[in-house]
C-alpha cells in the first residue's frame, strides 16, 4: 500500500460528503418523527475513512524472556490509512441515543524504521493489523443547522487485534562485511517477529451531522477519535536470519518478551440509519 493510495483513498470522502449533502432538502414534516415524538429503534450500516496513524513500538512487561529492544532502541512508523465497518443497534431517548456497535476494520500495513546500533540509518519494518471493537455508545442531537442536525457522541468497549507479518531488514548496516552482511545472493538479513493478538479496553469520541432522508431513514456523517489502547507481539521466539561469511544462512530463534504500541485512530465515517 502507497502513500499515494492512502491519499486516494482519503481524497474520496470529502466528495462523498458533498454529493449527499444535497440530500438534506427533504421536508421537515417528513422527518419530524426521526428526531422527536416516541423513543424510536435504529439499525445502523456504516463505513469509515480510518487516517494514518503514527505508531511507536517498544518492550512491553518483562515476562522472564529477552528484552527485544535495549535503551534508546525502539520500532516506529505510521499505520497506513483504511476501511472501517461498522453495525449498530440502538434506540433514541429524546434527544439521547445510546447504541451498541461492533467495528471490523479492513488489512492496515505498517511502515516504520528501527534504530538498532550498527544497523544502519535505513533499517525498514513491515507488518499487517486488523482489529475488532465492541462499544456501548451514547449520541446527544442539538437542534436543526439549516436543515442539518448537529450532535455529539462519546462510547467505551473493547478492542481486540490481530497483529502479523512483522519483519525488521537491514539492507546497508555500517558494517556491511560484518554480522549483518548481506547472502550471498544479495539476500537482505532480517529479523522476524511472532504474531500477536489480543483485548484492550478502547474508547471514542465523536462529533458531526445528520442529513434526513425522510421519517424512516438518516445519513450521519462525523469525524471519530479513538484509543484502541496497546497492540503489540506476542511472547515468543522471533527468527534471526543472518549470513556467515562463506555464504552460509544462519536462522537462530530466541524467546522475547512481548512489544507493544499504542494506537489512536482518526477516522471520517458515513452510516446509513434506519429506523424500523
Amino acid at each position: 500500500m502507497t502513500h499515494i493510495d492512502h491519499r486516494r483513498r482519503i481524497a474520496t470522502v470529502p466528495a462523498l460528503l458533498l454529493g449527499l449533502g444535497c440530500l438534506s432538502t427533504v421536508p421537515p414534516a417528513l422527518t419530524a418523527q426521526a428526531f422527536t415524538g416516541p423513543g424510536r429503534f435504529s439499525l445502523t450500516l456504516g463505513v469509515a475513512a480510518v487516517l494514518p496513524a503514527d505508531v511507536r513500538f517498544v518492550n512491553g512487561e518483562d515476562a522472564g524472556e529477552v528484552a527485544l529492544y535495549g535503551d534508546d532502541e525502539f520500532d516506529t512508523g505510521a499505520l497506513g490509512a483504511g476501511p472501517e465497518y461498522s453495525f449498530a443497534a440502538g434506540y433514541r431517548f429524546g434527544a439521547f441515543r445510546a447504541q451498541v456497535e461492533l467495528e471490523i476494520t479492513g488489512r492496515f500495513a505498517y511502515e516504520g524504521q528501527s534504530n538498532y546500533p550498527s544497523g544502519g540509518a535505513v533499517q525498514p519494518t513491515e507488518a499487517d493489523l486488523k482489529a475488532r471493537r465492541l462499544m456501548l455508545s451514547g449520541f446527544y442531537g442539538f437542534g436543526t443547522l439549516t436543515g442539518l442536525h448537529p450532535w455529539v457522541g462519546a462510547g467505551m468497549g473493547a478492542n481486540r487485534y490481530h497483529l502479523t507479518d512483522y519483519i525488521q531488514r537491514f539492507p546497508n548496516p555500517d558494517d556491511p562485511s560484518g554480522h549483518l552482511r548481506r547472502g550471498p545472493g544479495g539476500e537482505v538479513p532480517y529479523t522476524s517477529l511472532p504474531p500477536g493478538t489480543g483485548p484492550g479496553f478502547a474508547w471514542m469520541l465523536a462529533a458531526g451531522l445528520t442529513v434526513p432522508l425522510g421519517a424512516a431513514a438518516l445519513l450521519d456523517f462525523g469525524y471519530r477519535y479513538t484509543d484502541t489502547g496497546h497492540i503489540g507481539t506476542a511472547i515468543g521466539d522471533i527468527e534471526v536470519v543472518r549470513y556467515n561469511e562463506d555464504g552460509g544462512r544462519r536462522l537462530l530463534q530466541i524467546a522475547i518478551n512481548q512489544t507493544i504500541a499504542d494506537l489512536r485512530l482518526h477516522s471520517l465515517t458515513a452510516t446509513l440509519r434506519w429506523l424500523p
